[in-house]
């Protein structure tokens, strides 16, 4: 990928806690994050501004424009339960994405800001794990055009449908 990257990203700060709750709101994201999924993002964005989370909050910017949300977690290999998901030597992460302004939708942008967002926050971690709700279509597809594979569907403590776990081996991503 050649650089320099067309986004920029930043740790979430107090300032923008409104904008992503309030992206949190808009149906393309409601659909998605709701009930108990809804209620531990909330809280641990809180913890997260408050020093206590061990997850990162970020936001995407294009220039000085915050326009996604991102979420990541090391995976403590080998007593992480995530470990069970990992096929590379070497630290891993999960992700979380949202594109919260609604006029950066359906552009193709979602794959280029998953590797701009790897490639400039990650470049030392070997895999990574997202896990959209099975029937989310739209961000399965965007995952796998940035390069990640379905390893298997399951149900998460958090949400009674169905998921896929899909892997990103870092290696790979071009």
């Amino acid at each position: 990928m050649e650089r320099p990257f067309r986004f920029n990203f930043k740790p979430v700060d107090r300032a923008h806690r409104s904008l992503v709750h309030h992206w949190l709101t808009l149906p393309h994201a409601a659909e998605w994050f709701y009930g108990q999924g809804l209620q531990n993002t909330i809280t641990h964005l809180d913890d997260f501004l408050n020093g206590k989370s061990a997850g990162k909050y970020w936001l995407g910017f294009d220039g000085d424009h915050p326009f996604a949300f991102l979420i990541t977690s090391n995976v403590e290999k080998p007593t992480d339960e995530l470990t069970c998901w990992c096929s590379e030597e070497g630290a891993a992460i999960t992700l979380d994405i949202l594109i919260g302004d609604t006029s950066y939708l359906g552009k193709g942008l979602g794959p280029i800001l998953i590797k701009e967002f790897l490639f400039s926050q990650f470049p030392h971690v070997s895999e990574v794990l997202i896990d959209p709700e099975a029937t989310n279509q739209r961000a399965v597809h965007v995952y796998q055009k940035a390069g990640f594979k379905i390893l298997s569907e399951f149900i998460p403590s958090h949400s009674p449908h169905p998921h896929y776990m899909m892997h990103l081996k870092m290696k790979e991503l071009q």
